[in-house]
């Protein structure tokens, strides 16, 4: 499997039409065709439905979509940091993170990197896994910083966690919902709910996919459930933050996730549990790295 097969692949997954496929890549016709069989006789699988009148991509096909398009962006960055290398002295700060609402944390604390110190040079790169996956990657050096709640059962000598802040959950709502009546005069932030105040209603529960099994084990919950009510469940903060917003129910959101918006009241919950959030990096690096400045940023963030 080559480049040229993956490229033929992701842009007819896209058009699902041979010809506007050869016309975006530059290729003839008959040279998308070749690429996707030669492809599908490696892989061993039809990644493509074709009849004369129309194209569609097989489950199997679909599946192996999001993977195809992971593999070419690392050969474009690659490709792109190799031509470059010897003109621009470059330093690539790896960051893994786990929700994408945590994008607006990483935001506050790279305006700071670059306002302490000149980083046109710094080119971030950023993953997205499970925190766990992540810190397997700090270990192999694959990742420099990994940003969340601190694991409990990770222990490694020669990484550090830097804590920022104590995180517990905020209630979202949107203002039009019933809780909100008695919070109007939170104007956004401020205020304070209880589980007793939310029990009746329904909830929206943010679980990453490797919490659920836990999550649903006898005596394991770390948020209150209501289970007489239908609520939903999504995977990430993303997802709460839309279904909130929609006014299907309320959502409990840790600190870090937390996102402004004015169609949204944010309380504090009274009888939040709290979790260590902060920074892994590994330890003994130099104070002039960047990977040392940037967790200096973080601290300078959260600094009361």
């Amino acid at each position: 499997m080559n480049i040229g097969q993956l490229e033929c692949f992701v842009s007819l997954a896209s058009t699902l039409n041979f010809m506007q496929t050869a016309e975006e890549l530059g290729l003839t016709q008959p040279a998308v065709s070749k690429q996707i069989k030669a492809m599908e006789e490696e892989l061993g699988a039809v990644l493509f439905n074709r009849t004369s009148r129309s194209v569609s991509i097989t489950p199997i096909g679909q599946h192996f979509v999001t993977q195809a398009q992971e593999m070419l962006k690392l050969y474009y960055n690659s490709r792109d940091w190799i031509n470059t290398y010897h003109t621009h002295q470059r330093n690539i700060l790896r960051i893994g993170y786990s929700d994408p609402n945590q994008m607006y944390l990483i935001s506050k604390i790279m305006r700071l990197f670059a306002d302490d110190v000149k980083r046109d040079n710094i080119i971030p790169q950023f993953v997205c896994d499970q925190t766990d996956a992540n810190l397997s990657r700090l270990q192999k050096n694959q990742v420099d910083v990994v940003i969340g709640i601190k694991d409990a059962k990770f222990e490694d000598g020669g990484i550090i966690f830097k804590k920022l802040q104590d995180n517990g959950f905020k209630c979202v709502i949107t203002k039009q919902h019933p809780l909100a009546e008695s919070h109007r005069s939170a104007r956004g932030t401020a205020g304070q709910i209880t589980t007793e105040e939310m029990r009746p209603f329904r909830q929206i529960l943010n679980i990453p996919p490797y919490l659920l099994k836990s999550f649903y084990s006898r005596g394991y919950r770390i948020l209150p459930v209501n289970d007489q009510l239908d609520n939903i469940l999504v995977t990430n903060a993303n997802e709460a933050y839309s279904l909130a917003l929609a006014g299907l129910g309320y959502t409990l959101i840790p600190d870090h996730l937390i996102i402004p918006h004015e169609d949204l009241l944010i309380l504090d919950w009274k009888e939040t549990p709290k979790a260590a959030f902060g920074i892994y990096y590994s330890r003994d690096l130099p104070k002039q790295s960047a990977v040392y400045q940037f967790v200096q940023s973080g601290v300078k963030y959260f600094k009361p």
